[in-house]
């Protein structure tokens, strides 16, 4: 390293932006029961209601020229407004092209680029090792660019979908701290090799921080740009880690795989044959060594990739060509103004149903001032039943309420139930 790593980041510190971002909220205003009855009773009108604004900081880094920062989907989540702040303290108007609230990451755009932008170097985040050092630059807390650093502390991290759907962390020690998120994690070529995402709460741990890998975010940002959205592989197998106790039980050798327990009917998986009990090795020339490495090695495959696939079963090794496609309920959507996305399975077992997680609420959305991102929507209400809530029913809804008919959603906040009424 030699005496300061100041050279490096004299090098590095141009390509990282503050972004501020600024949404409007119209919220309910509670009005007591005698209000209430004459207002409806004689027609006055809508429930009072004022509108408030929410501000929004974090970081981002300059991809090109042409404008494009890559940054965090929850910092500019819903925004009405996105302002970027370059290191010499200049600000443009931007906006937001698209983001991922599966990953937690999202593509940004200057209005207006000036010519002098300086953008990072990505680097090769499937190089990175444990123990390398890293330094993480952005704006905690609002202080200002700030420079931390620390080293590698793990990767492959998953947290349970406690943090984003698809999860493929890179651990670090460098302090990050609120405001980092979306900031570069460089390596000391000065390459960024992840965008930092997300600290556990600092109550419990302390210097536990974790960023996207570059690889991932680069993948997802290419698709954003290209379409608009991102779509995923879909094997459509339901698996689980295979131990050696669980071979034993079983009766088949031990390696180290994902365990099939159910192959989705009409899925690339049953296409080709596999079975239950089936243990997938590798995909794609990858190892997949557990459950989920098995799911971050489709998912980051292109749906129509034709990929081979190694299993065993019995002992016998078996190699087959597997063309991926897309499951539509993956990707998530953009429903009643609303974007929203599937819950992980760990967030299902935890509220104990399905659902599609609110990710954020436009201002002009029918549930705006009632749903709020982190809401769960659990059931969709058409007729005198409820069913489990997909994308698919929400876009019934919303084409229900375009007819001047009405619906209900029930939701989980918070461990509390509640029940939405719309139209």
């Amino acid at each position: 390293m030699g005496a300061s790593v100041a050279p490096l980041v004299e090098r590095v510190k141009a390509s990282v932006v503050t972004i501020q971002s600024m949404k409007v909220i119209p919220r309910v205003m509670r009005e007591d029961p005698f209000s209430q009855y004459f207002r409806e009773r004689f027609g006055l009108g809508d429930a009072p209601s004022r509108r408030e604004t929410q501000m929004g900081l974090g970081s981002g880094f300059i991809v090109n020229k042409a404008g494009i920062i890559l940054t965090n989907n929850h910092v500019v989540a819903g925004a009405d407004e996105v302002w970027v702040q370059l290191g010499d303290q200049r600000r443009f108007e931007a906006r937001v092209v698209g983001s991922d609230p599966a990953t937690d990451v999202a593509v940004v755009k200057l209005n207006r680029p000036p010519g002098d932008m300086k953008p990072a170097a990505l680097g090769n985040s499937e190089q990175v090792r444990v123990g390398d050092y890293v330094l993480a630059i952005g704006n905690p807390l609002g202080l200002g660019q700030t420079v931390t650093m620390g080293i590698v502390s793990a990767k492959n991290r998953m947290l349970g979908g406690r943090i984003t759907q698809y999860e493929d962390f890179i651990q670090t020690d460098a302090a990050i701290n609120q405001g980092n998120s979306g900031g570069p994690l460089f390596n000391f070529r000065g390459e960024v090799i992840g965008i930092n995402s997300a600290i556990l709460n600092p109550a419990m741990a302390m210097n536990v921080g974790f960023a996207i890998p570059i690889n991932l975010a680069r993948q997802i940002a290419d698709q954003i740009q290209r379409s608009g959205s991102v779509a995923r592989g879909y094997l459509g197998v339901g698996s689980e880690d295979l131990t050696p106790d669980k071979a034993k039980r079983i009766g088949i050798p031990f390696e180290a795989g994902a365990l099939v327990n159910v192959v989705h009917p009409g899925s690339p998986a049953e296409a080709a044959g596999l079975r239950p009990n089936d243990v997938i090795v590798e995909v794609a020339g990858r190892r997949a060594e557990s459950s989920a490495g098995l799911q971050r090695i489709v998912q980051s495959r292109a749906p129509g990739e034709a990929v081979a696939v190694v299993y065993l079963r019995g002992g016998r090794r078996v190699t087959e060509q597997v063309r991926l496609t897309e499951n539509a309920d993956l990707r998530g959507a953009q429903v009643l103004g609303m974007q929203v996305v599937p819950l992980s399975p760990s967030e299902a077992q935890e509220i104990g149903s399905a659902g599609m997680k609110v990710v954020s609420v436009d201002r002009r959305s029918p549930a705006s001032g009632s749903l709020q991102p982190g809401d769960v929507i659990t059931h969709v209400v058409l007729g005198t039943q409820g069913k489990p809530a997909t994308a698919a029913l929400l876009k019934q809804l919303e084409q229900k309420l375009a007819r001047g008919g009405g619906g209900r959603l029930v939701i989980v906040r918070d461990g509390y139930q509640l029940i939405l009424t719309l139209g």
